[in-house]
């Protein structure tokens, strides 16, 4: 205990991290930067056990609580498993050790290690022997609910009110001239995107209203909004979420482009794969049925992207874009093609927690049938409408529901 005082007494000067854990408490200087501050993840040992591993090419592994974070000199970005989490700021080496932006160990290892948690008045990460649970969900991104769970069929959990009044807008993919993808003939019927995106936005749309939460949908009917619109109608009404639904389509060139099959959800960010440029691009060409005044083609999209305007909203999009990656889990017979980044015009002008969800690809003959299912609209909505309700839960756990 004296040796903590002492130490504190000549660090007066320098902000700290106090790490308390099963073998004891270690405090950890912390470093102001331009960005904030930062911190040396290899300091939190021995408090809490924890290892950073360096790789190639500036890659580094910190593994703490169970899982592992992969970490990349100069890039602001995290990735644990398929997700990717952004950064307020990218890590960097001084000296040969590695540092990281405070968030990592203040946000994204509390999320992901549920034996951690962070007080912030007390600057202070602690650890338990045993996984702690928030509430009455943990919420872990780690081990999804197996399909036919509580949400199969359309079925509904039970989740609290919101308290805040919050107002989501949802936005049907295409429309109008604009078909989006075209799959098979499906039940005596040529399938469109712009169908099936509808279908699924009016029932997300009344099931939200049902939670009690205010609902805008961009279209109602088969009309064609420009993409650049889609997210100024959002922010006029100053929508607190924006989800856009959208189908997907093989690329013919592939191997097998009848084969691919599957669900994904992207947050606004330069693309790192070529499928997701794929996806970007495609989803992007609906600026052709718009006139050059609707288009708004003078917006140079890597400005936008990276304005601080959008930017603060990049970490809350990649959270909500993995609840709805789990949630979409428990109903979707196709497999999890994860949560991705692209630069998607219609999310650069919604200045809000903002996701793309790919419901399934139209091109493949099982997953066109799948989604032309009406029964299949309810059950994909009511995945839509768990995820936003569990997001807003977990939001206002975090901000208070002052709205």
């Amino acid at each position: 205990m004296l040796t903590l005082v002492l130490f504190a007494l000549q660090n007066a000067a320098t902000p700290m991290l106090m790490v308390r854990g099963t073998e004891g408490m270690t405090p950890v200087p912390l470093v102001t930067t331009p960005a904030g501050r930062a911190v040396r993840p290899d300091l939190l040992a021995p408090a809490i056990p924890s290892q950073v591993r360096a790789r190639a090419n500036g890659h580094h592994t910190l593994s703490l609580g169970g899982i592992d974070v992969d970490l990349t000199e100069g890039v602001p970005f995290a990735r644990i498993g398929a997700s990717v989490i952004p950064l307020v700021a990218a890590p960097y080496l001084d000296r040969g050790k590695l540092y990281v932006p405070l968030q990592v160990v203040s946000e994204l290892l509390p999320r992901y290690a549920t034996n951690l948690i962070f007080d912030t008045s007390r600057t202070e990460l602690r650890a338990f022997a045993a996984p702690t649970r928030r509430g009455t969900t943990v919420f872990s991104s780690r081990v999804p609910s197996p399909v036919g769970g509580p949400l199969a069929g359309g079925g509904r959990t039970t989740p609290s009110r919101i308290k805040g009044k919050r107002i989501v807008v949802v936005d049907a993919g295409h429309g109008g001239p604009d078909n989006g993808m075209t799959g098979p003939m499906v039940r005596g019927r040529r399938l469109h995107e712009k169908d099936l995106t509808l279908a699924v936005a009016h029932r997300l749309t009344e099931m939200l209203r049902a939670e009690g939460i205010t609902v805008l949908m961009t279209r109602s009917t088969d009309t064609l909004i420009a993409l650049a619109d889609r997210g100024r109608i959002a922010n006029d009404r100053r929508g607190d979420l924006f989800i856009s639904i959208h189908v997907n389509a093989a690329n013919p060139s592939w191997k097998n482009p009848q084969g691919a099959r599957g669900f994904e959800t992207y947050f606004l960010a330069e693309a790192k794969t070529e499928d997701a440029k794929r996806v970007e691009q495609m989803e992007n060409e609906a600026v052709r049925f718009e006139t050059a005044a609707a288009s708004g083609r003078g917006d140079d999209l890597s400005f936008i992207i990276n304005d601080m305007a959008q930017n603060e909203h990049l970490r809350e999009s990649s959270d909500l874009a993995e609840t709805v990656q789990r949630s979409m889990a428990r109903v979707h017979p196709g497999p999890s093609r994860g949560v991705k980044q692209a630069g998607f015009v219609v999310l650069v002008r919604a200045y809000m927690p903002a996701v793309l969800v790919e419901l399934g690809f139209g091109t493949n003959p099982d997953e066109a049938e799948f989604l032309a299912d009406p029964a299949s609209h309810r059950s994909l909505a009511r995945a839509l409408t768990d995820a936003t309700v569990e997001y807003l839960q977990h939001y206002e756990g975090r901000v208070g529901s002052s709205r």
